[in-house]
């Protein structure tokens, strides 16, 4: 994550160090490629690309790949200097999803230039873009968390961890691992 946050930092200071990437090439890929992609580039602003195409399709997780892998760490931190006022009269209440801002965002010379103002803080994340990609690292993050519960043993009040261990529950609800 911070290779993409320094790499999109020293992007932002050299004005128009990466050409844009085409929005309709992302468009064109299957969603499989698209993952495949995801996986693969080393470039911060095809990174980006991609991840706004996922999310305009509602793929946000694929196995052990999920959007925000490697740019949520920009969320919030500005990246990108923003002084001008915008220049059009395009808001984020004008796109029907946080990713279909991004792509408008990213194939209008984002993040590098926002003229329609939709990257206020300078993230490089357009509208709630970056809520987006927030809620996909921690949904990825709380499948990993266990979730067995302990099972209780026949006829006692004895329970089985989800390591084999056994114990009870005390009147305070603490475990109690001498007690069976």
């Amino acid at each position: 994550m911070r290779y993409v946050v320094a790499a999109l930092a020293a992007c932002a200071s050299i004005a128009g160090c990466a050409p844009q990437a085409s929005a309709p090439r992302y468009e064109a890929m299957t969603t499989s490629s698209l993952w495949t992609q995801h996986a693969l580039t080393a470039s911060p602003l095809e990174l980006a690309f991609v991840e706004a195409e996922l999310g305009s399709r509602g793929e946000t997780r694929l196995g052990a790949q999920y959007l925000g892998a490697k740019t949520s760490s920009a969320y919030g931190r500005q990246l990108y200097r923003r002084e001008e006022a915008p220049r059009t009269d395009v808001d984020c209440g004008d796109f029907n999803s946080a990713a279909a801002a991004q792509k408008y965002f990213l194939a209008s010379g984002g993040p590098i230039s926002d003229d329609d103002g939709l990257d206020r803080d300078g993230d490089g994340l357009a509208c709630e873009w970056g809520v987006t990609l927030k809620r996909s690292v921690s949904e990825y993050r709380a499948s990993l968390r266990p979730t067995v519960a302990p099972r209780r043993t026949s006829g006692s009040r004895c329970f089985v961890g989800p390591r084999g261990g056994t114990y009870t529950i005390s009147a305070s609800g603490a475990k109690n691992y001498g007690g069976c």
